[in-house]
């Protein structure tokens, strides 16, 4: 190797190496995937990280950015990131590194801690609310609000709903095929901070599924269908919904209903809630929500709800003879 190669590699910052893993991995992966990750590298990983030689990075220094993101790390200012969130760009951080390491680019890896994943609590909506937002819904029902009462009983995620067509969906309005899902990703070719509409087939492969209808909503969707090309949630034939617009159709829905802190994925949420209450099979419900594995399921959802155990005691109550107030 020339002397010019070994001192340019030697001085080779960690933004350098980080370009060359994502052009190196680019064909390999997904658009949205490769706009994720360049996305997360402009906005949270090379401001702090891109000018430090990579040879020269430390535990320490990755120790540093977690504690720096954890505290103030959002973008806005306003705060830190979630663990999650920080947990994910450090996942980032650990591949990148990989790649140096195997390309030669660093003679040693580096031990990333990631931050203990807290146990998050996830929205689901009672039996209740559930109720009042169907009966929102029901108003002057439109293309938006059967698109919302759909994902209630069939779990889709939004940007699932968003993708869906009328061709997607059975004759006899008894079952839907999941095959797509659009999302709005970074355009990495474009002006910087500018976005794109990407539908693409999901990640997962178990997310490539087929999924019953409720017969309930058969009248409904026979009513709104177009055809077959349209998308489920256009209202002209032509246009899809994005979702950020279909989470502002969700939250004017929800704060009609009188129900607070519930973003639209608290609909896939009570959909598997609801089927767990119904004593529906884990792995069916697992494929149903099209899950990696069923292991994703059990950890999610099989978790008692407040009314399951006040039912079991109930029981115990009975067995024991007992019952409350004396």
């Amino acid at each position: 190797m020339a002397e010019s190669e070994r001192k340019s590699m030697n001085s080779e910052t960690f933004g350098d190496v980080a370009n060359r893993w994502l052009s190196a991995v680019s064909a390999n992966i997904k658009p949205s995937t490769y706009a994720g990750y360049a996305s997360v590298l402009e906005l949270h990983i090379l401001p702090q990280l891109g000018k430090r030689s990579i040879k020269r990075l430390k535990e320490a220094d990755i120790n540093n950015f977690t504690e720096i993101k954890l505290k103030n790390g959002r973008a806005d200012g306003k705060g830190g990131l979630s663990i999650k969130t920080v947990r994910d760009l450090l996942s980032v951080i650990n591949t990148i590194m990989d790649y140096a390491y195997n390309e030669t680019i660093i003679s040693n890896r580096i031990t990333i801690t990631y931050p203990k994943l807290e146990n998050q609590s996830i929205r689901i909506l009672s039996r209740q609310e559930q109720s009042a937002l169907e009966d929102v819904l029901r108003i002057d029902l439109d293309i938006h609000k059967l698109g919302i009462m759909l994902c209630l009983y069939t779990g889709l995620r939004i940007g699932e709903i968003c993708a869906l067509r009328w061709a997607d969906i059975s004759p006899e309005f008894d079952s839907l095929s999941v095959r797509q899902t659009l999302q709005r990703i970074k355009d990495v070719t474009g002006e910087k901070g500018k976005t794109k509409i990407h539908i693409d087939t999901p990640r997962c492969e178990r997310s490539i599924r087929n999924i019953p209808i409720p017969r309930f909503l058969t009248g409904d969707l026979r009513d709104f269908a177009l055809d077959g090309n349209s998308y489920f949630l256009s209202t002209d034939n032509l246009l899809f919904t994005e979702p950020r617009t279909m989470q502002n159709h969700f939250a004017r829905c929800v704060k009609a209903a009188n129900i607070s802190g519930a973003n639209f994925h608290a609909t896939r949420h009570t959909f598997a809630a609801r089927c767990i209450e119904a004593g529906v099979d884990v792995k069916t419900l697992s494929e149903m929500l099209g899950h990696a594995n069923i292991n994703m399921t059990i950890n999610r959802y099989v978790i008692s709800s407040f009314e399951q155990k006040r039912g079991e005691i109930n029981k115990l109550e009975s067995y024991t003879g007992k019952c409350i107030g004396l």
